[in-house]
């Protein structure tokens, strides 16, 4: 029998009731995840240095990646020694360890996990340590003064300085409904303990008052420390190969494509090839994360000879999870634009709470 919930909040005189039905499901997962929260609140630990989280309340699908990225690089021209502590989901190497020193990964996807790996490519001298427990992932770090928290905004065992939420502006409640039968981690009001709220997947960056600020229909609680919604463009910047080798974005322009991945939300990918001027006459989808077998490969192949593709287009992601066979594969790297004041905002909190 389905129980219905109803979330109030007041947005600056403008005051909105969002209304959902959660069924059985979707209470039982509720009542554990608030039961998880509630106890592990109570032992959470606190590292000494100020800690950043990046998160959402859906899953998959926000651009968090080139997210964290953009912030790694972002603290290390401000002079910061940024280190990443991951989960790594999916991956098989359980227990606390360095996804990267630094040097680039140390390991391969399907230890480190997909999207650890993937920084680890991009980033230079940013430690990134993957385990379960991030407050001991932290301690591990052997030089890191500014921490970035992957995924965190549902990790209670480490305490943040900031938290910052993002939300796919494509789809940014995946219907509405809580796990395991909807895409929402916690009801939408959860929202309210954000301190910053970034729209992600812009057509380009974009600065709103928060007051009053609407997703589809719905008024959104206003972020605790910022007087604004960020929104956030994925803007493409090349394409690689499997070896390394770049190209331009123009390269893909006028030709027949075809696009697959493993991603929470593909649209965001299809929109942007298709911006850049490719055809795409075949897509093919896995489930997120996916790890690629031969068979998966000779699938790929034969979809895209038999639709007369000119090239084969994935995600950096699901570039690093490819078998060695696929030489002919080209990556699109995205990279996170959005508005300076963002992160002036962000580094400002993050290092005034610390001193």
């Amino acid at each position: 029998m389905a129980r219905s919930a109803a979330f109030s909040f007041s947005n600056r005189n403008i005051y909105t009731t969002y209304i959902f039905t959660m069924n059985a499901l979707q209470a039982i997962y509720y009542a554990a995840f608030k039961w998880k929260r509630q106890r592990t609140l109570n032992r959470r630990g606190r590292l000494t240095h100020p800690v950043v989280s990046i998160g959402n309340i859906t899953v998959g699908g926000t651009g968090k990646t080139p997210a964290v990225i953009a912030l790694a690089q972002e603290a290390q021209r401000r002079g910061c020694n940024p280190v990443i502590l991951t989960r790594g989901y999916k991956g098989t190497l359980k227990g606390p360890c360095f996804v990267s020193r630094g040097a680039g990964p140390v390991m391969g996807a399907k230890e480190g996990g997909d999207e650890p790996v993937l920084m680890a490519t991009r980033l230079h001298g940013v430690e990134i340590i993957k385990s379960s427990n991030r407050y001991e992932a932290g301690l591990m770090s052997e030089r890191g003064d500014f921490f970035i928290l992957d995924d965190g905004f549902q990790h209670w065992g480490l305490y943040r300085d900031v938290d910052i939420v993002l939300i796919d502006s494509i789809n940014p409640f995946g219907g509405g409904g809580l796990l395991p039968t909807g895409r929402l981690r916690e009801p939408i009001e959860a929202l309210n303990r954000a301190d910053f709220i970034v729209m992600t997947k812009m057509t380009r960056p974009m600065k709103e008052h928060a007051a009053g600020y609407k997703i589809n229909s719905i008024t959104i609680p206003p972020p605790r420390r910022s007087a604004f919604i960020y929104g956030a463009s994925h803007a493409p910047s090349q394409l690689i190969g499997i070896d390394g080798a770049a190209y331009p974005l123009s390269h893909v322009s006028g030709r027949l494509v075809m696009a697959f991945s493993a991603i929470g939300n593909p649209e965001g990918f299809h929109r942007t090839l298709a911006s850049l001027g490719a055809v795409i006459v075949h897509k093919m989808q896995f489930k997120d994360h996916h790890y690629y077998t031969e068979a998966d490969a000779a699938k790929i192949l034969k979809g895209a000879a038999a639709h007369k593709s000119e090239m084969i287009i994935t995600t950096e992601k699901d570039m690093a999870k490819l078998p060695n066979s696929m030489t002919g594969v080209l990556a699109l790297c995205i990279e996170l634009d959005i508005d300076a004041d963002f992160y002036r905002e962000i580094f400002n909190l993050a290092i005034s709470k610390k001193i």
